[in-house]
C-alpha cells in the first residue's frame, strides 16, 4: 500500500466514521439505555417497546436519499468531507437534547429520529468512501473487513458502555455519544481533502442555472443506479434481514425476566461477543483472495442460520457466566463473518460514479428489511408462540437457509472471482 496514494487517508476517515455511526445508534450505545428505559421505567411490553425501536430506524430505511444528496448535490464543492463534518455535529446536538431526557413519548421518539437522520447521513458518506476506494484500488474484500472491523468495534463497545450506564440518568450516555462524534469531527476535519466537486454543465444562463444542474445531476445518479445487477443482490440482503429475529427485545425480555441477567451483565456479554467476533474480519481479509465470493456467500447463509442455535442453549444468570459467553461468542462470530461476503457483494454490484447513492441503495434495502425482522420476531414471539424464545430461534435458523436460492441465481461477473481477480 502507498502511503501517498490517497487510500490510507479515505480508509482511516471511512473506519472511524462507520466506528462512530455505528456506536451511538439505538442499536448500539443506546440499546440497553433504552430498552431500560422504556420496559422499566416506562412500563411497555416488548412489544410495544420493539414498536418504538422499529419507527426509530425508520431513517434507515431511506438511506438511499442520503446517499443521493452526498453523490449529487455537493455541499460547499464537497461530496464527503462536508457531509461527514455536518453529521457529527448535528447528531452530537440530538444527543445532548436527549440527554435531557424528555419524558414525552412523542418527543422523545423525535429527537432519536433526528439523530438517526443525522447519523445516516455520516454512514450513507462513509460508504462513498468505502466503495470508491474498494473499486479503485481493487480492495473490496479487504476494505469490507475493514468496515465490518470498525463497525463490530462500535457495536461492541456501545453494548458494554450501554450496559454499564443502563438505569442512570440518560444524560450520561448522552456524553459519551457526543464524545463519538467529536472523534468524526476531528478525523474527517484533519485528514479527508478532496478536490471540489463540480455539477455539470447545464441549466442555461438564467436565475435557476444552478438548481437545473443539481436537477441534472440528481437525475444522473438514479439512472446509473437503476442497473439488473442490484436487483438481486438486493434482493438477498433483504430477505437476509426480513426473517423473524430472536436478537431484539424478545431476547431482552427472555434474558431479563426470564433468566435474571442485569443490564450490565447483558451488556459485557455482548461486548465479549463482538471482542471475538473481529476475529471474523481478519479471517475474511486472507479468505476473499482465495475463493469465489459465490462460495463465500453461501457459507454466509449458513453461518447466519448456524448463529441462531447457540441460542437453544442459554441458561439462568451464574456468576462469571461462562456458558452465556461462549454462546455469545459462537453465535456472534457467526452472524458477524456471514456480513461480510454480503458487504463484498454490494461494493461489487454498486456502480462507479454513485458510489454512496448505490451503497445506500442497498444498504437502505437492508435496514428496511431488518425492521420487517425485528418487529415481526417480537410479535411471533409474544402472539404465537406464547414468550417461547426457542420456537422464534428454530425459524430463525429455518427460513434463513432459503437465501441459498437468490445466491445461486446471482450473476457471475458478480460472484465468480476472488477479489483482485475479477
Amino acid at each position: 500500500m502507498n502511503p501517498d496514494s490517497g487510500l490510507r487517508p479515505m480508509a482511516t476517515v471511512m473506519a472511524t466514521s462507520i466506528f462512530a455511526t455505528t456506536f451511538v445508534q439505538l442499536q448500539s450505545l443506546g440499546y440497553l439505555p433504552f430498552n431500560h428505559l422504556l420496559m422499566t421505567s416506562m412500563g411497555l411490553d416488548s412489544n410495544r417497546a420493539a414498536t418504538f425501536m422499529s419507527l426509530a430506524m425508520l431513517p434507515w430505511s431511506f438511506k438511499a436519499i442520503a446517499g443521493l444528496l452526498v453523490d449529487g448535490v455537493p455541499l460547499f464543492g464537497s461530496r464527503r468531507r462536508n457531509y461527514l463534518l455536518l453529521s457529527a455535529l448535528a447528531a452530537a446536538v440530538m444527543w445532548l437534547l436527549m440527554g435531557f431526557y424528555p419524558g414525552n413519548y412523542n418527543l422523545l421518539l423525535a429527537l432519536v429520529l433526528a439523530m438517526n437522520v443525522a447519523i445516516v447521513l455520516g454512514s450513507a458518506t462513509a460508504g462513498g468512501l468505502q466503495v470508491e476506494a474498494g473499486q479503485k484500488f481493487g480492495m473490496s474484500g479487504r476494505l469490507s473487513s475493514l468496515r465490518v472491523f470498525a463497525q463490530t468495534s462500535g457495536n461492541g463497545l456501545g453494548l458494554w458502555l450501554g450496559g454499564l450506564l443502563a438505569g442512570y440518568a440518560l444524560g450520561w450516555t448522552s456524553a459519551v455519544a457526543i464524545l463519538a462524534m467529536a472523534c468524526m469531527f476531528l478525523c474527517a476535519w484533519l485528514l479527508l481533502r478532496e478536490p471540489a466537486a463540480a455539477l455539470p454543465a447545464g441549466g442555461g444562463d438564467f436565475p435557476g442555472k444552478s438548481i437545473v444542474k443539481v436537477v441534472l445531476n440528481i437525475w444522473a445518479q438514479i439512472k446509473n443506479v437503476l442497473r439488473r445487477e442490484m436487483l438481486l443482490p438486493a434482493a438477498l440482503v433483504f430477505f437476509i434481514q426480513a426473517v423473524p429475529t430472536f436478537r431484539s427485545t424478545s431476547l431482552y425480555e427472555y434474558q431479563t425476566k426470564t433468566l435474571n441477567y442485569s443490564d450490565a451483565s447483558l451488556g459485557l456479554l455482548q461486548f465479549v461477543g463482538c471482542g471475538v467476533s473481529l476475529l471474523s474480519t481478519v479471517i475474511y481479509a486472507w479468505w476473499c483472495r482465495k475463493a469465489s465470493l459465490r462460495a463465500s456467500l453461501y457459507g454466509a447463509i449458513f453461518m447466519t442460520s448456524l448463529s441462531a442455535l447457540p441460542y437453544l442453549f442459554y441458561g439462568p444468570y451464574t456468576p462469571y457466566m461462562p456458558r452465556a459467553m461462549a454462546i455469545e461468542s459462537i453465535g456472534t462470530f457467526f452472524v458477524y463473518f456471514a456480513y461480510l461476503p454480503l458487504f463484498d457483494l454490494m461494493v461489487r454490484s454498486t456502480p462507479k460514479g454513485s458510489e454512496a447513492l448505490g451503497f445506500s441503495l442497498l444498504i437502505s434495502v437492508w435496514n428496511i428489511g431488518l425492521m420487517i425482522g425485528t418487529k415481526t420476531g417480537p410479535m411471533l414471539y409474544d402472539r404465537v408462540f406464547n414468550k417461547n424464545i426457542h420456537d422464534v430461534i428454530w425459524l430463525n435458523a429455518g427460513v434463513t437457509l432459503a437465501g441459498m436460492v437468490i445466491v445461486f441465481l446471482l450473476p457471475g461477473k458478480l460472484v465468480a472471482g476472488r477479489e483482485g481477480a475479477r
